[in-house]
């Protein structure tokens, strides 16, 4: 006989601080493992659990529990013991299915510890009033202890402690106060780079693949890393990325603005079969909860970008500084206003703070940050270019082309080969007699020489052939034939800029200090000449 062991432990059992210990995990294994040891009947019988921590006992929805009786089913198990009724099922119609129609057809003998009840004191009968009545009393206590952790809930979201299991992506849970929120060091960049982005006319989509594209992990593949044993987010992919739906996700959530946000749902329960999704107006929000990553005004920006048009987001592929321009002071994105005759940026990070540095009362036109960008790019490209025709003019006068250096290569390859064969050939004609020992040690000797030298000058040139080919696939070359196509361009767009430019930061009185993707040794150089030019003028 095999022995099924069911032990259920709900989130709310915790959450009242005058509930007994006793319906603990430990506590419920320690009784039902007490009560098999102290009946001679399951000696030697095959003992098996089966836990569920942390779901309700008003439906089957419960993961154990499931398997359990699929099991059960399958006939794998003759007995099922739990420690009362209410770990079993709170609903006394589910109960009553299970004891009179599901258990009996199966075979199942049923005992439930605390209540004192065994199916087999019942054959051919049912529980009778006792156990509808222990089954009224559950019920009443459930919907009574329902309102009882509501209640004390309502108080805790009204105070401002977060209440919910996990953090927001970007938060976490302060490890001295559990119903506090941190920002994480690891995902609060994430969010702010994501705002970012909206404001600065990116639609949800251009935000997702400029995720994709810098490998920012999703919401759910980083609680997957951090807490690889839970079972939340247990089927999301590897290659699982950021989509308009993620995206949309994180932009919606007020939380970041530092308050936290209660009542979005109705969750199931008793007295709700089914989780309602509340309009905001229903939501309880809470200000100055935690610290903020946004601000209020930036979070509605956002919303207002998210619901922008395809046709408008069309428009914003023509914006020539999209994603670009940031404030020196802060670092964050500036905001552009489009509506005005002449489109202008604006940092409004820190128009809250009184101690701030950055400009929030400046207005920088648009068109001029362009003209100031576009002239110093072009500088600096045509630097570029002049510098890697400078460098190929250089090797080609001192190596030769590509080709010649191959050429070279493959002729002294072929020398030495002749060279060895020469010396196989002289030690034969030696062993045969047609020449002396002083006539082959000369030979000999002469041939060594000449080999030394060959291959000194196979690994000169090969060398010079390596360093060639990859001056050819250098930063130097790449960037130099995209500058020349940019200064050839008719028309310069956004995309042309974004590859040669990291970020332009603006700062108090319009100066204006342009990031670019290029090396740190590539700048130096290109800098260390411009320096020349002036001297020169």
């Amino acid at each position: 006989m095999k022995i099924y062991l069911y032990i259920r432990l709900s989130a709310s059992d915790t959450d009242l601080k005058y509930k007994s210990e006793s319906d603990s995990i430990a506590n419920q294994r320690s009784l039902l493992h007490q009560f098999v040891d102290s009946h001679s009947e399951f000696n030697g019988c095959e003992v098996e659990e089966f836990v569920d921590d942390g779901f309700t006992g008003t439906n089957a929805a419960r993961p154990s529990f499931e398997k359990m009786i699929d099991s059960l089913k399958d006939g794998a198990a003759q007995v099922v013991i739990c420690k009362d009724f209410s770990r079993f099922f709170h609903d006394y119609t589910e109960l009553g299915d299970y004891l009179e129609r599901i258990f009996p057809f199966l075979g199942i003998r049923f005992i439930s510890v605390n209540d004192g009840y065994d199916s087999d004191d019942y054959k051919g009968t049912t529980g009778g009033m006792e156990v509808v009545m222990k089954y009224i009393i559950y019920s009443f206590y459930s919907r009574d202890i329902s309102k009882k952790i509501r209640a004390s809930m309502d108080v805790r979201m009204k105070a401002g402690e977060f209440t919910y299991p996990y953090a927001p992506f970007g938060y976490m849970k302060d490890p001295n106060e559990k119903h506090h929120l941190i920002p994480d060091p690891d995902t609060s960049p994430i969010v702010r780079k994501i705002f970012d982005l909206a404001l600065t006319g990116n639609s949800v989509n251009e935000i997702a693949k400029t995720l994709n594209d810098e490998g920012y992990e999703t919401p759910s593949r980083y609680f997957r890393k951090k807490y690889p044993e839970n079972g939340r987010f247990r089927n999301t992919s590897p290659q699982q990325c950021w989509d308009r739906s993620n995206v949309r996700t994180i932009l919606g959530r007020f939380e970041y603005t530092g308050a936290c946000v209660f009542k979005k749902k109705e969750w199931k329960s008793i007295d709700n079969p089914r989780t309602k999704i509340h309009d905001r107006s229903q939501w309880l929000i809470v200000p100055n909860c935690h610290e903020a990553l946004i601000t209020e005004e930036e979070y509605n920006q956002a919303q207002t970008v998210v619901r922008k048009t395809k046709s408008t987001q069309k428009t914003r592929q023509e914006y020539l500084l999209r994603s670009l321009v940031r404030c020196g002071a802060c670092g964050r994105m500036m905001r552009r206003n489009s509506r005005r005759k002449r489109p202008d940026y604006k940092c409004d990070s820190s128009k809250n703070s009184q101690n701030t540095e950055c400009p929030v009362t400046e207005h920088f036109y648009e068109d001029e940050i362009e003209n100031v960008v576009i002239g110093s790019l072009r500088q600096m490209l045509s630097l570029l270019v002049e510098h890697k025709k400078m460098i190929e003019t250089a090797a080609s006068k001192s190596k030769g082309s590509a080709a010649n250096l191959h050429q070279s290569f493959l002729r002294l390859e072929k020398s030495i080969k002749q060279n060895k064969l020469a010396r196989e050939n002289g030690y034969e004609r030696y062993a045969d007699g047609q020449i002396t020992r002083d006539e082959y040690k000369e030979m000999r000797d002469r041939l060594a020489a000449e080999l030394e030298h060959l291959e000194e000058e196979k690994a000169r040139l090969g060398k010079d052939l390596a360093a060639m080919e990859a001056a050819e696939k250098s930063e130097l070359s790449t960037l130099g034939k995209q500058a020349e196509s940019f200064l050839k361009a008719k028309e310069i767009t956004n995309p042309m800029l974004s590859y040669f430019i990291k970020a332009v930061y603006i700062y108090s009185g319009m100066r204006i200090e342009i990031k670019y993707r290029f090396s740190d040794e590539l700048i130096s150089i290109l800098n260390d000449e411009t320096d020349q030019s002036r001297d020169r003028k």
